[in-house]
């Protein structure tokens, strides 16, 4: 098939795009959602993370609060975080770890700091939704990765894909190692990634965008099959994925049904393939990124790529960020 045939979005995307990591560049390690709660894991990441990057990193004066299941109450939170996005002076902010609680701030996140010097947003799981939030809301694109937490037992790989996607360059093709071509096809779009129940949760909130023109890539934690059912229901059944044009699926980590139950149930990933045959577009599964404690393979969020669903494969068309600026 050639190039022309593909069904493509633009050639590029219109979102604001932040400057690329240059040297030594300032990254910030925000905790908008839980507690870091192992400690040692977290020191191991954010070590590695610094020697990556060849600067140490700053932390948000939440970072290592609890409040229950948060770090720090809700008001903490959304300070350190308004604040960390109205730095002019941060070149990225990176998640610490997932959670829960972002979804409680959204609706008093103000984007126009962001907007008005975009900075690069690095994170996934609970922090899929202000990896959203600041593409729908603020327009800005921003990068579905590792937290500091994960990059502790993540290959070498990984966290060079990651770096390279921060810095403006195109790490390579991503191609599904295992899993199923539910429906074969070449799209092209620009690719959100995200939680699946995050994504749920947001429906029908200001924070979600139209997906018209997406490629989509989810994937999920800990969630039974008949929940994952019940959240792609409710995504296709909302019309929050009209328009979309292919679906990359990653990692379904822990989404069993507790040993012992009398009733039969399909497996998680047989739930996904049943649900997603539904919207008549290129889908393929078995792409590594996700919860997984020994793969998470960085992604473009805003950015235009091409999905080859024939050969379970994806391509960045275009780099995520605009080119470096100066640091010191």
């Amino acid at each position: 098939m050639e190039r022309s045939e593909v069904e493509r979005s633009a050639t590029s995307t219109s979102w604001l795009r932040p400057a690329a990591l240059g040297r030594a560049p300032r990254v910030h390690v925000i905790a908008p959602s839980g507690p870091i709660v192992e400690r040692e894991v977290f020191d191991r990441g954010l070590a590695l993370l610094e020697r990556s990057l060849g600067r140490p990193c700053t932390l948000a004066s939440n970072i290592f609060c609890e409040d229950g299941y948060f770090a720090g109450d809700d008001a903490t939170r959304l300070a350190a975080l308004q604040e960390a996005l109205a730095d002019p002076s941060i070149d990225a902010l990176i998640a610490g770890r997932g959670g829960y609680g972002l979804t409680r701030l959204l609706h008093r996140l103000d984007p126009e700091p962001l907007r008005r010097a975009p900075k690069l947003i690095i994170g996934f799981s609970d922090t899929t939704a202000l990896l959203v939030w600041a593409l729908g809301r603020a327009g800005v694109t921003a990068i579905h990765g590792p937290s500091v937490q994960q990059l502790a037992t993540l290959p070498e790989d990984d966290r060079e894909r990651l770096i390279s996607l921060a810095r403006g360059e195109d790490p390579g093709a991503l191609v599904a190692e295992e899993g199923a071509i539910v429906r074969g096809g070449r799209v092209q779009g620009w690719l959100l990634a995200g939680n699946i129940e995050v994504l749920r949760s947001l429906v029908g909130t200001p924070a979600m965008p139209s997906l018209s023109g997406a490629i989509l890539a989810l994937e999920e934690l800990g969630e039974r099959p008949y929940r994952i059912d019940r959240a792609l229901t409710q995504l296709i059944r909302s019309g929050a994925l009209r328009g979309v044009r292919g679906v990359m699926v990653g990692q379904l980590t822990g989404c069993e049904e507790p040993p012992g139950r009398r009733v039969q149930s399909p497996t998680a990933h047989e739930v996904v393939v049943e649900r997603l045959s539904t919207l008549g577009v290129p889908v393929v599964t078995g792409f590594d990124f996700g919860h997984a404690l020994d793969r998470h393979a960085a992604l473009p969020v805003g950015g235009l790529v091409e999905l080859n669903a024939d050969h379970g494969a994806l391509y960045m068309l275009e780099p995520v960020t605009a080119p470096p600026r100066e640091t010191s």
